[in-house]
């Protein structure tokens, strides 16, 4: 029998109108699905999840069909809102594509990176080794954050970063410190698409940073899996 999503009240979304709450209450929704909390064949049901968000049905019910467009909820008129497994192909689907554009704009990066901006992403480089060595896990999550978003402002493609937001938003996933190997591989990764970016390479770039968004990827499948996210 489907276990449903627990009542329990973490934290609130916020009060502000609904239209401005469902977009963030989907995600809220995305991270229950792909934390393992929500798994597939949950029941989610909308005053549950209002009381646990501190918010109205109403933009818990949009999020829901939002989710419901998305493939990543079904929905029966009888039977409500239901999670949609996931299944390791799905999970690296997204990333397939979150490589495709992550790595055009690395691409376009090479070509318009000054040397600030070349430092800073070194300086990056260095504070990541340092959180991962003193187990600053929460510090190293953010600066592997930030040394993308940065690659990813040099490019001066806006366009291409807003496709690239709505692949990240479909499987939010923020610990990369909990994942099995991403502390030995991210820092090993990052060296060619540095040195691409130094260069001012852009197919290296490209090529760099597809292979660690593909690298990463398989990795957090085998955690997801391991949590019995993942369907078989």
């Amino acid at each position: 029998m489907a276990n449903d999503v627990t009542l329990a009240v973490r934290h609130k979304v916020g009060d502000k109108r609904p239209e401005r709450l469902s977009p963030r209450i989907a995600q809220e929704i995305r991270r229950l699905i792909i934390g393992g909390e929500a798994p597939g064949g949950a029941k989610l049901r909308a005053e549950h999840l209002a009381v646990r968000f501190g918010v109205s049905a109403t933009p818990v019910r949009e999020a829901l069909m939002a989710l419901h467009g998305e493939g990543l909820v079904s929905f029966d008129a009888g039977r409500g809102f239901t999670v949609m497994p996931i299944t390791r192909r799905d999970l690296l689907d997204m990333f397939y594509a979150q490589a495709h554009f992550a790595g055009e704009l690395a691409a376009r990066a090479a070509e318009e990176m000054t040397s600030d901006c070349m430092a800073e992403l070194w300086r990056h480089q260095e504070a990541l080794t340092a959180a991962l060595e003193s187990g600053d896990n929460a510090g190293a999550d953010q600066v592997e954050f930030e040394f993308h978003r940065l690659i990813n402002h040099a490019s001066d493609s806006p366009k291409m970063r807003w496709l690239l937001k709505m692949t990240t938003s479909y499987m939010p996933f923020g610990e990369w410190h909990d994942v099995p190997g991403w502390a030995a591989s991210a820092p090993t990764d990052h060296l060619p698409l540095l040195r691409a970016l130094s260069n001012g390479s852009p197919q290296a770039a490209q090529m760099a940073m597809t292979a660690h968004i593909m690298n990463v990827s398989d990795l957090l499948a085998g955690l997801l899996a391991e949590r019995g996210v993942l369907a078989q």
